[in-house]
């Protein structure tokens, strides 16, 4: 197994749940139960310098609906309740701002073919202009949008609350495929973003499987389970695959709620390790490791060719940590408190705590090369350097 995956990341890259209204039939991860641990004083291994923040107006009060903010060029897009924005990424002058009519902001932001995309709760998708943030186009899904691919070779697919993926045309809207998998009647609230790597869209589903499906097409690829129900009750069978997708090479690393983290062969979907982590936020990864936040806060970092553990944070249980964002030598992580953590890569210890956004983060910062962008659910955009 480790020379399977350790040819994986040599090789070159490769040319959702139920509704937020469906309260009945939605969980809150058991991590959510927890007290969140009081944070401890430290010695600082890292300067953070504010470069700028302002107030998008962009809240998102829900804490299981995740809206990435997206770089276009130069262009930071950020979107929430009714209000999409951009923001020039060098000083945070706001460049344009659209309103949504009529429904509430679920799904996005992504873009790709010179367009910015976002879903919304009544299950409408809508393409704008990326320059202007003019609409472009709007189509009926039916079903609340909760994950949005970005675009390639004219295509761009949304995973809605239903189960389903949906392929778009980016010049119309015009729905080209749809492929289902249905998901529990008990699930966690919200759902991860559809991965497009070379010709191929792939995506987490709550029945614990990932999917690989032709972007063109439409057609299954390969399917690999990453948990299979196991426990007394309906909460401890839940196994949904909801976070971040990371691909390096030809190898994708996903996690799942109740189950597994594992390295995956794209080219066929068999799995070369996988080691029992519970985390519903996903992974990112590089060769010299793999990191995660499990269900209880914990963040680790993990051998990319075995999974093997190589530290544990314990700082942040109970916080609910976002998945790590890869910064230089570094890690970001978000709480919902509202603090943002820097973490050596390769010590595990804490190097520097900025207070951002008071209402709490839910999504992972944005990494354009030293600087990173976080969203707060209050809309606050924020750019930091590590000095």
């Amino acid at each position: 197994m480790k020379s399977v995956v350790g040819f994986l990341l040599a090789s070159s890259l490769l040319a959702g749940c139920s509704s937020v209204q469906e309260v009945t039939s939605t969980v809150l991860p058991a991590s959510e139960a927890r007290q969140p641990q009081k944070l401890q004083d430290f010695s600082p291994q890292a300067k953070v310098r504010t470069l700028w923040q302002v107030e998008t107006g962009s809240s998102n009060r829900d804490v299981h609906v995740r809206i990435h903010p997206y770089l276009n060029g130069n262009t930071l897009i950020v979107a929430g309740g009714q209000s999409v924005s951009a923001w020039d990424k060098t000083n945070g002058k706001r460049l344009w701002q659209t309103p949504i009519n009529q429904a509430t902001i679920s799904g996005g932001v992504s873009g790709g073919d010179a367009q910015v995309y976002l879903g919304t709760s009544n299950g409408n998708v809508i393409a704008l202009d990326a320059n202007t943030g003019q609409e472009r186009w709007r189509t009926a899904l039916n079903s609340e949008v909760l994950g949005i691919s970005t675009a390639q070779t004219g295509k761009v697919v949304f995973r809605t609350s239903d189960g389903r993926l949906h392929g778009i045309s980016t010049a119309n809207g015009a729905t080209l495929w749809q492929q289902a998998r249905p998901g529990k009647s008990l699930s966690l609230r919200g759902a991860g973003v559809p991965l497009v790597v070379g010709g191929m869209v792939i995506a987490g589903f709550d029945s614990g499987v990932v999917t690989a499906f032709d972007l063109q097409s439409g057609t299954a690829l390969w399917e690999a389970t990453l948990a299979i129900p196991n426990g007394a009750d309906d909460l401890s069978r839940m196994i949904d695959v909801d976070g971040k997708l990371k691909a390096i090479g030809e190898a994708l690393f996903a996690s799942s709620y109740n189950g597994q983290i594992a390295g995956i062969n794209m080219r066929n979907g068999n799995i070369a390790w996988s080691a029992p982590y519970s985390s519903n936020t996903g992974v990112d990864a590089d060769a010299n490791g793999l990191y995660t936040t499990n269900a209880t806060g914990d963040v680790w970092r993990l051998e990319p060719r075995t999974g093997n553990p190589l530290w544990k944070m314990d700082d942040l249980e109970g916080r609910q940590p976002t998945v790590p964002s890869i910064v230089g030598d570094y890690l970001l992580v978000g709480d919902q408190q509202g603090y943002l953590h820097w973490i050596n890569a390769r010590s595990g210890q804490l190097a520097a705590r900025v207070r951002g956004d008071s209402a709490g983060y839910v999504v992972p910062a944005l990494t354009d090369g030293n600087v990173s962008y976080s969203l707060g659910r209050d809309g606050l955009l924020s750019a930091f350097v590590v000095e």
